[in-house]
Protein backbone atom coordinates (compact mmCIF):
# COMPACT_ATOMS: atom_id res chain seq x y z
CA UNK A 1 0.00 0.00 0.00
CA UNK A 2 2.91 2.12 0.85
CA UNK A 3 4.39 1.89 -3.06
CA UNK A 4 0.83 2.27 -4.54
CA UNK A 5 0.40 5.82 -2.31
CA UNK A 6 3.84 6.84 -3.12
CA UNK A 7 2.91 5.86 -6.87
CA UNK A 8 -0.08 7.69 -6.77
CA UNK A 9 1.39 10.82 -4.87
CA UNK A 10 4.43 10.93 -7.74
CA UNK A 11 1.85 11.20 -10.81
CA UNK A 12 -0.82 13.57 -8.92
CA UNK A 13 2.29 16.39 -7.85
CA UNK A 14 4.66 15.45 -10.72
CA UNK A 15 3.20 13.75 -13.93
CA UNK A 16 5.87 14.97 -16.11
CA UNK A 17 8.80 13.89 -13.70
CA UNK A 18 7.04 10.41 -13.43
CA UNK A 19 6.19 9.68 -16.83
CA UNK A 20 9.77 10.48 -17.92
CA UNK A 21 11.13 8.14 -15.21
CA UNK A 22 8.86 5.60 -15.26
CA UNK A 23 9.60 2.64 -13.45
CA UNK A 24 11.43 -0.10 -15.46
CA UNK A 25 10.22 -3.59 -16.50
CA UNK A 26 6.92 -4.83 -18.88
CA UNK A 27 3.93 -3.35 -18.42
CA UNK A 28 2.79 -6.81 -16.80
CA UNK A 29 4.75 -5.61 -13.76
CA UNK A 30 4.32 -2.67 -11.60
CA UNK A 31 1.65 -0.39 -14.21
CA UNK A 32 -0.51 -3.58 -14.00
CA UNK A 33 -0.99 -4.31 -10.36
CA UNK A 34 -0.97 -0.45 -9.89
CA UNK A 35 -4.10 -0.51 -12.13
CA UNK A 36 -5.88 -3.70 -10.37
CA UNK A 37 -4.95 -2.27 -6.91
CA UNK A 38 -6.88 1.10 -8.30
CA UNK A 39 -10.05 -1.56 -9.62
CA UNK A 40 -9.83 -3.37 -5.91
CA UNK A 41 -10.35 0.25 -4.27
CA UNK A 42 -13.20 0.80 -6.39
CA UNK A 43 -14.60 -2.45 -6.29
CA UNK A 44 -14.24 -3.10 -2.55
CA UNK A 45 -16.29 0.38 -2.06
CA UNK A 46 -19.24 -0.36 -3.84
CA UNK A 47 -19.05 -3.84 -2.60
CA UNK A 48 -19.59 -2.03 0.66
CA UNK A 49 -22.30 0.14 -0.16
CA UNK A 50 -24.15 -2.80 -1.43
CA UNK A 51 -23.30 -4.74 1.89
CA UNK A 52 -24.55 -2.10 3.98
CA UNK A 53 -27.84 -1.05 2.03
CA UNK A 54 -28.95 -5.07 1.24
CA UNK A 55 -27.43 -7.40 2.89
CA UNK A 56 -26.70 -6.10 6.13
CA UNK A 57 -30.68 -4.89 7.00
CA UNK A 58 -31.88 -8.11 5.60
CA UNK A 59 -29.37 -10.11 8.13
CA UNK A 60 -30.84 -7.83 11.01
CA UNK A 61 -34.48 -9.09 9.48
CA UNK A 62 -33.98 -12.20 10.26
CA UNK A 63 -33.20 -11.97 14.23
CA UNK A 64 -35.74 -9.42 15.00
CA UNK A 65 -37.21 -10.95 17.70
CA UNK A 66 -34.74 -13.28 18.85
CA UNK A 67 -33.16 -13.17 21.90
CA UNK A 68 -31.30 -15.44 24.46
CA UNK A 69 -29.58 -18.87 23.58
CA UNK A 70 -31.16 -18.59 20.02
CA UNK A 71 -29.42 -15.26 19.31
CA UNK A 72 -26.04 -16.54 20.31
CA UNK A 73 -26.67 -19.30 17.74
CA UNK A 74 -28.09 -17.05 14.68
CA UNK A 75 -25.58 -14.26 15.43
CA UNK A 76 -22.03 -16.49 14.27
CA UNK A 77 -23.86 -18.33 11.76
CA UNK A 78 -25.83 -14.75 9.94
CA UNK A 79 -21.75 -12.87 10.58
CA UNK A 80 -20.53 -16.37 8.61
CA UNK A 81 -23.03 -16.04 5.91
CA UNK A 82 -22.39 -12.32 5.78
CA UNK A 83 -18.68 -12.52 5.29
CA UNK A 84 -19.65 -14.86 2.43
CA UNK A 85 -21.94 -12.81 0.68
CA UNK A 86 -19.25 -10.36 1.03
CA UNK A 87 -16.99 -11.80 -0.56
CA UNK A 88 -18.91 -13.44 -3.06
CA UNK A 89 -19.87 -10.01 -4.33
CA UNK A 90 -16.45 -8.10 -4.16
CA UNK A 91 -15.26 -10.79 -6.11
CA UNK A 92 -18.04 -10.44 -8.82
CA UNK A 93 -17.67 -6.80 -8.48
CA UNK A 94 -13.99 -6.71 -8.73
CA UNK A 95 -13.46 -8.77 -11.84
CA UNK A 96 -16.28 -6.73 -13.58
CA UNK A 97 -14.50 -3.43 -12.35
CA UNK A 98 -10.87 -4.64 -13.17
CA UNK A 99 -11.66 -6.06 -16.32
CA UNK A 100 -13.28 -2.64 -17.41
CA UNK A 101 -10.41 -0.51 -16.33
CA UNK A 102 -7.74 -2.56 -18.10
CA UNK A 103 -9.48 -2.51 -20.85
CA UNK A 104 -10.45 0.54 -21.40
CA UNK A 105 -6.98 1.77 -20.64
CA UNK A 106 -4.88 -0.85 -23.01
CA UNK A 107 -7.03 0.34 -25.50
CA UNK A 108 -6.64 4.23 -24.95
CA UNK A 109 -3.53 3.25 -24.47
CA UNK A 110 -3.10 1.28 -27.99
CA UNK A 111 -5.19 4.17 -29.79
CA UNK A 112 -2.83 6.72 -28.51
CA UNK A 113 0.38 4.79 -29.31
CA UNK A 114 -1.05 4.61 -32.92
CA UNK A 115 -2.09 8.17 -33.48
CA UNK A 116 1.63 9.34 -31.93
CA UNK A 117 3.22 6.82 -34.45
CA UNK A 118 0.76 8.18 -37.35
CA UNK A 119 2.01 12.28 -36.67
CA UNK A 120 5.74 10.99 -36.22
CA UNK A 121 6.71 9.77 -32.50
CA UNK A 122 9.12 7.64 -32.41
CA UNK A 123 8.58 5.72 -28.96
CA UNK A 124 6.89 2.03 -28.27
CA UNK A 125 3.61 0.39 -27.71
CA UNK A 126 4.82 -1.30 -24.81
CA UNK A 127 5.80 2.10 -22.95
CA UNK A 128 2.75 4.07 -23.58
CA UNK A 129 0.43 0.91 -22.83
CA UNK A 130 2.39 1.30 -19.34
CA UNK A 131 1.78 4.70 -19.22
CA UNK A 132 -1.90 4.53 -19.51
CA UNK A 133 -1.94 2.09 -17.05
CA UNK A 134 -0.74 4.68 -14.78
CA UNK A 135 -2.75 6.75 -15.20
CA UNK A 136 -6.07 5.26 -14.50
CA UNK A 137 -5.71 6.34 -11.04
CA UNK A 138 -8.07 9.15 -12.67
CA UNK A 139 -11.11 6.72 -11.70
CA UNK A 140 -10.79 7.00 -8.14
CA UNK A 141 -12.95 9.96 -8.38
CA UNK A 142 -15.90 7.63 -8.93
CA UNK A 143 -15.35 7.39 -5.26
CA UNK A 144 -17.50 10.20 -5.19
CA UNK A 145 -20.39 8.90 -7.23
CA UNK A 146 -20.17 5.99 -5.55
CA UNK A 147 -20.69 7.14 -1.87
CA UNK A 148 -23.46 9.31 -3.24
CA UNK A 149 -25.41 6.23 -4.38
CA UNK A 150 -26.46 6.35 -0.55
CA UNK A 151 -27.82 10.17 -0.97
CA UNK A 152 -30.16 8.69 -3.71
CA UNK A 153 -31.15 5.48 -1.60
CA UNK A 154 -32.25 7.93 0.76
CA UNK A 155 -34.05 10.41 -1.32
CA UNK A 156 -31.36 13.09 -0.33
CA UNK A 157 -30.68 13.21 -4.31
CA UNK A 158 -32.56 12.47 -6.98
CA UNK A 159 -31.43 10.05 -9.25
CA UNK A 160 -31.08 12.95 -12.24
CA UNK A 161 -28.91 15.23 -9.96
CA UNK A 162 -26.78 11.85 -9.22
CA UNK A 163 -26.50 11.16 -13.19
CA UNK A 164 -25.71 14.86 -13.73
CA UNK A 165 -23.02 14.99 -11.04
CA UNK A 166 -21.36 11.71 -13.03
CA UNK A 167 -21.40 13.67 -15.56
CA UNK A 168 -19.29 17.07 -14.53
CA UNK A 169 -16.85 14.66 -12.80
CA UNK A 170 -16.35 11.86 -15.35
CA UNK A 171 -15.91 15.08 -17.51
CA UNK A 172 -13.22 16.36 -15.35
CA UNK A 173 -11.66 13.24 -15.21
CA UNK A 174 -11.25 13.22 -19.40
CA UNK A 175 -9.62 16.45 -19.48
CA UNK A 176 -7.28 15.44 -16.66
CA UNK A 177 -6.36 12.25 -18.68
CA UNK A 178 -6.48 14.66 -21.57
CA UNK A 179 -3.61 16.20 -19.81
CA UNK A 180 -1.92 13.08 -18.89
CA UNK A 181 -1.84 11.47 -22.36
CA UNK A 182 -0.09 14.87 -24.16
CA UNK A 183 2.50 14.13 -21.21
CA UNK A 184 2.56 10.41 -21.88
CA UNK A 185 3.20 11.30 -25.95
CA UNK A 186 5.97 13.87 -25.20
CA UNK A 187 7.48 11.81 -22.60
CA UNK A 188 7.65 8.19 -24.26
CA UNK A 189 7.38 8.98 -28.04
CA UNK A 190 10.25 12.24 -27.77
CA UNK A 191 7.48 14.21 -29.78
CA UNK A 192 6.27 17.92 -30.22
CA UNK A 193 3.83 19.01 -28.02
CA UNK A 194 1.37 19.94 -30.81
CA UNK A 195 1.56 16.30 -32.09
CA UNK A 196 0.93 15.06 -28.27
CA UNK A 197 -2.09 17.50 -28.07
CA UNK A 198 -3.64 16.10 -31.62
CA UNK A 199 -3.38 12.50 -30.67
CA UNK A 200 -4.56 12.79 -26.89
CA UNK A 201 -7.53 14.89 -28.65
CA UNK A 202 -8.67 12.19 -29.86
CA UNK A 203 -9.11 9.18 -27.10
CA UNK A 204 -10.54 13.03 -24.96
CA UNK A 205 -12.82 12.86 -27.66
CA UNK A 206 -14.27 9.09 -27.16
CA UNK A 207 -14.47 9.35 -23.64
CA UNK A 208 -16.60 12.46 -23.81
CA UNK A 209 -19.17 10.65 -26.25
CA UNK A 210 -18.83 7.13 -24.16
CA UNK A 211 -20.09 8.60 -21.02
CA UNK A 212 -23.07 10.17 -23.22
CA UNK A 213 -24.28 6.86 -23.70
CA UNK A 214 -23.20 5.34 -20.52
CA UNK A 215 -24.23 8.11 -18.53
CA UNK A 216 -28.04 8.23 -20.74
CA UNK A 217 -28.42 4.19 -20.70
CA UNK A 218 -26.54 2.36 -17.73
CA UNK A 219 -26.15 4.47 -15.32
CA UNK A 220 -30.24 4.52 -14.54
CA UNK A 221 -30.03 0.99 -14.01
CA UNK A 222 -26.99 1.02 -11.23
CA UNK A 223 -29.50 2.60 -8.55
CA UNK A 224 -31.27 -0.86 -9.03
CA UNK A 225 -27.97 -2.44 -6.79
CA UNK A 226 -29.80 -0.78 -3.91
CA UNK A 227 -33.34 -1.88 -4.08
Amino acid sequence: MNWYLETLSGIFSAPATFFQDMPKGNWQEDALSFSMMTGWILSFSLTLIVFLNNYLPTGLSLIDGIFGQKLLIAVPVLSVMGVAFFAMTLLIVGGIINLSILGLFITLGGLLNFLLVLLGGSGGLKEVIKASLYSSIAVLVGLLNIFLLIAVKYKLMSVGAWIMFERIVFLAVSIYLFYLFVIIGEKTHKCKKWQAFLAATVPFVLLVLFNIVFSGKILPKAVGILG
